[in-house]
């Protein structure tokens, strides 16, 4: 999207605020492109004028909500998945971005212009000017998350900047009123400024777009329950240091901190306290909405984010339970579930002999490939599997390995268009010698020359391929289809128990699952491990009681 400016504002003048506020109110939110090209077109006009500061700031506060509500819409546009640098949707996120920045510039005018009358009235608004620009400075950080873009240079220190300046005039900690805050309704400079430490630290990365919109939510709903700290002196690993001359945000206190540079810690103490106070309430069914987490948070869903949350914001730790080393190296990634299983058996698959109805697409509802081919006569050779993968267009891409730990890889991708979305199982080969593994996307990150960053989960084990099927009581007349599935053995040395992979969305607590191996065996799903956007790993147990007794009329 790009917002044209509209030939009709040409007539108006920006230095009038009542000009101004009859432009804001002929803009229709039923119309985003145009509504966006107003809104840009009265920001910038604004910005290149020079209108009283009491109007300006009058005008500024009346944009506040429809600004608020159209980029939210446009934003969704690139929120569902990673926004390569070259996309259709690239203008877009600019766009939004200049519209956020220009609200923050907007109010930084306004606070010139009232230091030029020397009058009182700038003391007055010092708080909530500060407020405003550093509020609008983390909204246009914040789109960065969302599209899962490499946060460009400066920006963060423009936002340590910007807080700075709040302390040095003594109003960081001065709360003014702000009704699009939905917890408390007001909020101080210090407050915007922890809102944005906090999404940052929150793994914004591995966040599905409901989640994202949750964390940045609950960022401003907890940040109050946070203290910055001066020159600290102690040496605890569990808190966060920030470095304000650094280009960056917070980081883990995980060495003794150096005395020739300021830096300063958050204290996160009472959060840590605040976070299991909510979750006791969750678990005792007290409402998301009437806690303060928002009225589309649903579960469990919600208690199992703030749960996610607890170590990040609470203990200043991160999720990671193993180290990682530094490794170089290319690994070999495919992206593609059917795909996968033709390169750990060799094989095409198909539905089972009984039901010999072919499909493609692991990922849609209506059915799925499953095991079920004669085995050649002979061994294929590794060339011939290699040609036969490439006339099926069963492609595996090359990716730079960065780090390594026992649970899974950082990844970079120089060129390749396989499409990637959070939580998609893939398949990962370390070495042309190694047999593929299974694994899950943690987080992508586009950087800001188009390279392709992800973190993957390895699933522990050597995946074997099976055909499921799901038995459904309501349906017993009705021969469902196989689809591809996969069981992951179980690991002693990890303390893991066999899994089974099945397409998403079938995990009910106690539904059966008919599996398809040398003999038809039944799995009763009963726990959800993890529920990725194109399956579910679930555990089992294993009933040997005949499949086709079960799904007889």
């Amino acid at each position: 999207m790009n917002f044209m400016p509209l030939k009709a504002n040409s007539s108006v003048d920006f230095n009038q605020p009542a000009q101004c506020h009859a432009l804001l109110k002929r803009i229709s939110v039923t119309d985003l492109e145009e509504a966006g090209s107003t809104l840009l077109a009265l920001l910038e006009g604004m910005a290149v004028a020079s209108p009283p500061p009491q109007g300006h700031l009058q005008v500024l506060e009346e944009i506040r909500p429809t600004l608020d509500y159209v980029l939210g819409e446009i934003a969704k546009r690139y929120a569902s998945r990673p926004l390569p640098p070259s996309s259709n949707e690239e203008e877009t996120l600019r766009q939004v971005v200049r519209l956020w920045s220009l609200m923050a510039t907007n109010y930084g005018f306004v606070a010139q212009r009232y230091a030029l009358e020397g009058s009182d009235t700038l003391v007055n608004h010092r708080a909530m000017l500060l407020q405003r620009r550093l509020r609008y400075h983390t909204l246009a950080m914040t789109e960065y998350f969302r599209a899962r873009r490499e946060m460009p240079g400066n920006l963060w220190l423009d936002l340590h900047k910007l807080y700075v300046s709040a302390e040095r005039v003594g109003v960081s900690q001065t709360r003014v009123s702000d009704a699009l805050n939905e917890t408390w309704g007001a909020q101080s400079p210090l407050e915007s400024y922890v809102a944005m430490l906090l999404t940052d630290v929150a793994c914004p990365y591995s966040r599905t777009p409901r989640e994202f919109g949750w964390v940045v939510r609950w960022a401003q709903r907890f940040a109050p329950y946070c203290t910055l700290q001066d020159n600290p002196s102690d040496e605890r690993s569990n808190r966060y240091l920030l470095r304000q001359d650094g280009d960056h945000g917070l980081r883990p206190a995980l060495s003794p901190v150096a005395a020739d540079r300021p830096i300063r810690s958050l204290d996160t103490s009472k959060l840590a306290a605040h976070i299991q106070a909510v979750v006791s309430q969750l678990k005792s069914g007290v409402s998301a909405a009437s806690l303060g987490l928002g009225d589309d948070c649903v579960q469990p869903a919600c208690a199992r984010l703030v749960v996610s949350l607890y170590r990040p914001w609470g203990l200043a730790a991160s999720g990671r339970k193993f180290p990682r080393r530094l490794l170089n190296g290319q690994i070999q990634i495919c992206a593609d579930p059917v795909a996968v299983a033709y390169f750990l058996t060799g094989k095409k698959f198909e539905q089972p002999e009984d039901h010999q109805i072919h499909y493609n697409d692991f990922t849609r509802t209506e059915a799925m490939l499953a095991l079920g081919e004669r085995a050649e006569e002979s061994e294929p050779t590794d060339e011939q599997l290699e040609a036969r993968a490439l006339a099926l267009g069963y492609v595996q891409e090359t990716w730079e390995v960065l780090d390594q730990s026992v649970a899974g890889f950082r990844l970079m991708r120089r060129q390749g268009d396989s499409r990637l979305d959070h939580r998609q199982l893939i398949g990962v080969r370390p070495s042309p010698q190694e047999r593929m593994l299974l694994a899950e996307i943690s987080w992508l990150q586009f950087q800001q020359n188009g390279t392709l960053c992800a973190g993957v989960s390895l699933m522990p084990g050597p995946p074997v391929v099976l055909p499921v099927r799901l038995l459904i009581p309501e349906r017993r007349n009705v021969r469902e289809r196989f689809r591809l599935g996969f069981m992951i053995p179980g690991v002693p040395a990890l303390k893991t128990d066999p899994s089974l992979i099945v397409p998403a969305g079938w995990y009910v607590s106690n539904r059966r699952v008919e599996v398809e191996g040398e003999s038809p065996w039944l799995a009763r799903m009963t726990h959800l491990i993890t529920r990725g956007v194109n399956f579910d790993r679930v555990s089992f147990v294993r009933e040997e009681q005949s499949a086709s007794a079960q799904n007889s009329p």
